[in-house]
């Protein structure tokens, strides 16, 4: 069991610095209004934080990138801006790594492979971290988050607990979570390309 090995100040901080946690509150009351739109806005962020890595900043504001992102998913039946009896609308948990690599392809980010989803386990999400990766993680009747999408840029360990450095969508800066029942979840990876 992964518990086991938690060393004290074990830490992953690749990104630490270049990281964005534009929040579905800056989105909810554009165009016609957007519902269950964390997909988008956890897109949004990946793509400023991978071309501010990649020193190629976007030029577009924040706006008119989550429009882009929120369209691509739509146009494919990824993501759907409904809520329909709080049951039906939302960003697809299967199919959200295709919308990732399109939207990478749209605003010219290569030289990053997106595979998933996967089980989230402490493991996985450790290890993938550990490697310089990008967690977009999807948690399921979460106490705080209900249904809802994040991205996760790295984790430390303090008191023998897993804290996960996450853009939830909700706080406009990055935060740590502890690591507890939304590891009962999905995960889809980002990372460079080997080679």
């Amino acid at each position: 069991m992964f518990k086991e090995s938690l060393e004290a100040g074990r830490t992953s901080t690749f990104w630490k610095g270049n990281e964005y946690c534009f929040t579905t509150g800056q989105f909810a009351k554009l165009d016609r209004a957007y519902r269950k739109h964390c997909g988008p806005t956890a897109i949004t962020n990946l793509v400023y934080t991978l071309a501010g890595k990649e020193g190629k900043p976007l030029s577009e504001k924040p706006e008119a990138v989550f429009r882009r992102i929120a369209g691509i998913g739509g146009k494919r039946l990824i993501y759907m801006n409904t809520d329909f009896l709080k049951l039906f609308g939302g960003t697809s948990d299967i199919l959200v790594p295709l919308m990732i690599r399109r939207s990478l392809r749209t605003f010219g980010i290569t030289g990053y492979s997106v595979r998933g989803p996967f089980p989230a386990t402490a493991r996985r999400i450790c290890t993938e971290l550990d490697h310089g990766a990008i967690v977009y993680l999807e948690v399921h009747r979460h106490p705080v988050y209900g249904n809802h999408h994040m991205l996760c840029y790295g984790y430390t360990v303090r008191d023998g607990r897993l804290m996960l450095r996450m853009a939830d969508g909700w706080v406009g800066r990055v935060h740590d979570l502890p690591a507890g029942e939304e590891l009962f979840a999905l995960c889809t990876v980002i990372s460079r390309k080997k080679g």
